[in-house]
């Protein structure tokens, strides 16, 4: 199957739409479509669960299609800014198929928005390294992380990993890190303009602010522990072999990878700092582990890879389907 992705041909990006859609055929064989029950997730993110949870079949097609183009962002991303040595479609592919490990990630959460506005957010600011206008790219990384937390309030906790970032590819100064925070503070003004000029304003204020504070955690099944579980250990594989992914990359390759890297090590925290914990939280780990893998699995050979990706893959469905069913 792996071979199929590891192509460069740009068609392949899209066989990642019916990768993901076969990781939730369970969710449509035993009708389960849904919305999460997150509690700390941000007015206009209510909202939006809101809308897609009016419509069953709709609640279980959007997560997959979702998940599978930031997964075509995630590959875009590793082609243009070189993070990859060699063209491939496995970090896209990976990230499909990690967010595919815990069953309560296949109901539909603002999250899986939000992991489209991560990696453009990191990609916005990856360009400043050779940017004429890195103003701008600091501006739009804002930005892009602004939208992601006016679904998901606790996004606005990675800006510090963000901050370093900048520091990554230039130097980090005031008018810099000025210029990120204005792209995010142009977000919530005009959603707080929104809000107010349809009388929600205290409801925005209290949404999104809310949210941040001493976590309470929520009860978990034993199949959404395990894959988080599992998620965990992939961390820890990225993390050892690091080392690995960065040998032969060119200077803008490695900083934008070290920049993944951090991000990662700045979303494990964040995803617990909600005023309540659910197991879906753990999506925000998703984009950043998922691409890392990938570039993991790039190193590793033929064999090897397919029977890593045959294990995966087997633990994302059996837990899917017993997730569901119990």
């Amino acid at each position: 199957m792996l071979s199929f992705f590891r192509t460069n041909q740009s068609f392949a990006s899209l066989l990642l739409f019916g990768y993901a859609l076969l990781l939730q055929l369970p969710a449509f064989v035993f009708d389960g479509g849904g919305v999460t029950a997150d509690g700390d997730i941000g007015h206009y993110g209510g909202w939006l669960r809101s809308a897609v949870g009016s419509s069953r079949l709709l609640s279980a097609i959007l997560p997959p299609v979702l998940v599978a183009t930031a997964g075509i962002v995630a590959n875009n991303l590793c082609d243009r800014y070189r993070i990859s040595r060699t063209v491939t479609q496995f970090p896209g592919l990976f990230i499909v198929l990690t967010w595919a490990m815990v069953p309560s990630f296949h109901l539909f959460d603002p999250q899986q928005v939000n992991l489209v506005f991560l990696l453009l957010s990191i990609g916005a600011l990856g360009s400043t390294y050779k940017s004429m206008t890195s103003a701008v790219a600091r501006f739009n990384a804002g930005f892009w992380l602004g939208l992601a937390a006016l679904l998901e309030p606790t996004y606005l906790l990675l800006i510090p990993g963000f901050f370093l970032g900048i520091s990554i590819f230039r130097t980090a100064d005031l008018p810099s890190l000025a210029q990120l925070l204005g792209g995010t503070l142009v977000v919530y003004f005009l959603a707080a303009v929104y809000a107010y000029l349809r009388g929600d304003l205290l409801e925005f204020y209290v949404n999104d602010l809310g949210v941040l504070g001493i976590w309470s955690p929520e009860t978990a099944s034993a199949y959404d522990l395990v894959g988080v579980g599992i998620l965990f250990a992939l961390v820890l594989v990225v993390l050892m072999g690091g080392a690995s992914s960065r040998v032969l990359l060119s200077i803008e390759g490695g900083k934008n990878l070290s920049f993944v890297y951090w991000v990662l090590l700045f979303a494990i925290p964040v995803a617990f700092l909600g005023s309540e914990l659910h197991i879906v939280d753990a999506q925000l780990l998703v984009a950043p582990l998922g691409l890392l893998l990938g570039l993991w699995f790039v190193d590793r050979s033929d064999r090897q890879a397919e029977f890593l990706h045959l294990l995966l893959f087997a633990a994302a469905l059996t837990l899917t389907v017993l997730g569901l069913t119990s």
